[in-house]
């Protein structure tokens, strides 16, 4: 299977020859970043020396040509700035992917400054353990944005100065709109460009939005999504076949998960009106929050805070909706048997088979043997024991969730039961009456 091999999972026989491709990373990566610190220099000295020259001579020819051929003059000078502003994109692009390779061999060779992070800063590629630390996008206020700063400065300066030449009426009067236009689309495309291979700019927009509500996401999105994807090979290296679970979890978490596109708003409504005792005893339903998978999913991997409920859900809602457009379904339903909690202190389908049957094979290791395959109880079991936090269980709700299924004559109801009893003669879960 072909994966993205970002950080340091497996050793090497021959020492000389990484530390060899250390080097000569290290050495590419300090080239690239003096080349980068003198175009910068000599770019900001050019448009001084022109800021310069403008300012003395208002009336020279260069400048009266300008004026006079103001439009034509004004889109070429445009294309130019965006062309040096994409040129200096990629140049800071290749310096962070040879800084990330420098960080990724150091790790291989050993090479772990631990607490002295405490002096190294552990954001900067001479402290850095986790090659993610280093960002594409260098923000905005940083050195690596002066180009770009650099290039507003100058479009917006030429048409400001020169607008009083046109003569739409509309358009000198509101001068300043387009000078706002050309700042944000500018923004936005220099953005863009160094958007990281899972971000897009509806998740930047989520991003903030949980800032203002007070929702804490995870900094790194896509180191989460790496080891979430290094999860899912070390599931697919023991070919355990997830296929009974699967099946259950689509039928019992959520039905529409195949057709919907990360959100399912008439489960939220029902989710809603679920949380009041009185609708449950008319109805019948079960007390859920409505959540989809790819929800449930997302506020697993990515949020912290589990405080404030609705505007959680609310965030929830939008990183499932770029969710669902990143992945597809097959890898969500895999990603989220891998993660997600099973009981307390037990993350990930692996570690729920291994705590809960491992007895079976009278050892620790039950994937010890290629191609495990569980039943269709111990599926069942292990759905229903999905976010789990008291280790107990209810006969009542396994039985009612047991008649929900479309299909329950895969199961047998007096084998199912016999696992949760001997888990509680186990001495592994507690029932409650």
């Amino acid at each position: 299977m072909y994966f993205q091999q970002y950080y340091p999972t497996y050793g090497y026989e021959n020492r000389d020859i990484v530390l060899k491709e250390f080097e000569d990373a290290l050495r590419i990566s300090n080239t690239q970043s003096q080349l980068y610190n003198q175009l910068a220099n000599a770019f900001l000295a050019i448009i001084t020396l022109g800021f310069t020259l403008f300012s003395k001579e208002p009336n020279s020819g260069a400048v009266s040509f300008f004026s006079n051929h103001f439009f034509i003059s004004y889109v070429f000078i445009f294309f130019i700035c965006f062309f040096v502003l994409t040129y200096f994109i990629e140049l800071q692009k290749t310096i962070v992917v040879n800084v990330r390779k420098v960080i990724t061999l150091r790790r291989i060779l050993g090479l772990d400054y631990g607490s002295l992070q405490l002096t190294i800063p552990n954001w900067r590629i001479e402290g850095a353990t986790n090659p993610f630390c280093i960002k594409l996008f260098p923000g905005w206020f940083r050195f690596g944005s002066c180009p770009f700063w650099l290039i507003i400065l100058v479009l917006n300066f030429l048409w400001w100065s020169n607008c009083n030449v046109i003569s739409i009426e509309l358009v000198r009067d509101y001068w300043w709109v387009i000078n706002l236009l050309i700042t944000f689309l500018s923004a936005i495309y220099y953005r863009v460009k160094f958007l990281e291979l899972h971000e897009t700019l509806f998740l930047l927009l989520t991003k903030m939005i949980s800032k203002v509500l007070g929702i804490k996401l995870v900094d790194d999105f896509e180191y989460v999504l790496y080891r979430l994807k290094l999860s899912s090979c070390e599931s697919e290296r023991i070919k355990c076949d997830f296929s009974k679970l699967n099946e259950l979890l689509v039928n019992i978490e959520d039905r529409k998960f195949l057709s919907h596109n990360g959100v399912d708003f008439k489960a939220l409504v029902r989710g809603f009106l679920s949380s009041f005792c009185y609708i449950r005893k008319k109805t019948g339903w079960l007390k859920s929050g409505g959540s989809t998978i790819s929800m449930q999913l997302c506020r697993t991997l990515f949020i912290f805070s589990s405080k404030y409920k609705f505007r959680r859900k609310f965030i929830e809602v939008l990183l499932a909706f770029w969710l669902d457009n990143q992945f597809s379904k097959k890898d969500i339903l895999k990603y989220y048997l891998v993660s997600v909690r099973f009981d307390k202190g037990v993350n990930g389908v692996i570690g729920a088979i291994s705590h809960f049957f491992s007895y079976k094979h009278n050892t620790t290791n039950v994937f010890a043997e290629n191609n495990y395959s569980l039943t269709w109880e111990e599926s069942f079991f292990l759905i229903e024991r999905l976010s789990n936090i008291t280790s107990t269980y209810t006969e009542s709700r396994i039985l009612s969730l047991y008649d929900r299924l479309e299909d329950n004559e895969k199961i047998d109801k007096k084998r199912l039961l016999d696992i949760y009893k001997y888990m509680e003669f186990r001495e592994i879960l507690v029932k409650n009456n």
